[in-house]
């Protein structure tokens, strides 16, 4: 039996359905982001909701044709081009920062009265930025972080909201058929807060791509199923955790909210469900 996710995960709340207010703050607007951040403004079109987004990065020439930017772009923070192109085509207000992202201080966009979801979407690709992803997480259960994360050809987007095991007992509630807590991307998989074993030159999406490092499209790619994810969450009908896709291979596998994936992703070797 697979569950559906209550977005109102600890709050006491299960309305269930579609979600009219929401808090959505974007972190990465580069490779996977900048691509994501209009999919995701277009699925709030009709809703009571807040969109921030937040890159300390300013758009360089090789990133043109790379990513979702213009010529006229280069030299402007990567977030705030896009806060203002997508304030002007969808006639709606989008926060930004170009700072780092830092939980103590960014994590106060979340309203102090609960919307209904409150979603963090990761679009970073270094063990610092989750680092400071997670920490928003730590203790509490109102907020729901989606990660995105590829390599070459590959890639994965993570769901949920406990960074620590011990937050799942009591999530799942098989009488309704809901699922209350997931296992946070960190949770899922540990390895991501980790930094290489050995420096590595550091190269941005669109370098790594003229380096033949990462494929064309796999950004695109790994953007739409992010987008998939944060479309159900909004429609009130998510029923997975977690997907990983492999375009050499062609394979998306998507692991479905149930209590044995659950607890395989959590290391927990027995998950009871009442």
């Amino acid at each position: 039996m697979s569950y559906w996710l209550d977005v109102n995960a600890g709050r006491g709340q299960r309305q269930g359905g579609p979600v009219k207010d929401a808090v959505v703050v974007q972190v990465g607007c580069g490779g996977t982001g900048s691509f994501l951040a209009e999919a995701v403004c277009r699925l709030l079109m009709g809703r009571d909701a807040d969109l921030y987004v937040v890159d300390l990065d300013r758009v360089e020439r090789h990133n043109v044709g790379r990513q979702a930017f213009d010529p006229a772009d280069v030299g402007q923070f990567k977030a705030q081009v896009l806060a203002e192109r997508l304030a002007r085509r969808f006639g709606r207000t989008v926060g930004y920062a170009v700072q780092p992202y830092d939980a103590g201080l960014h994590s106060r966009i979340f309203r102090a009265q609960p919307s209904r979801l409150n979603l963090l979407i990761g679009a970073v690709d270094n063990a610092d930025a989750r680092r400071a992803l997670a920490a928003t997480l730590d203790g509490r259960l109102d907020v729901l972080w989606l990660d995105c994360g590829n390599g070459r050809n590959s890639g994965q987007v993570l769901l949920g909201n406990a960074t620590r095991a011990g937050h799942l007992r009591g999530a799942f509630h098989p009488e309704q058929g809901i699922c209350t807590a997931l296992p946070a991307p960190s949770l899922q998989r540990p390895d991501l807060l980790e930094a290489p074993p050995t420096p590595l030159p550091r190269l941005d999406c669109a370098e790594a791509i003229a380096e033949e490092q990462q494929g064309a499209t796999i950004n695109q790619v790994v953007a739409a199923v992010a987008a998939s994810y944060v479309e159900r969450l909004l429609d009130g009908t998510c029923r997975s955790m977690g997907s990983y896709v492999d375009m050499d291979t062609g394979m998306l596998r998507t692991f479905p909210i149930e209590p044995t994936a659950v607890a395989s992703a959590s290391r927990i070797h027995r998950f009871q469900v009442p």
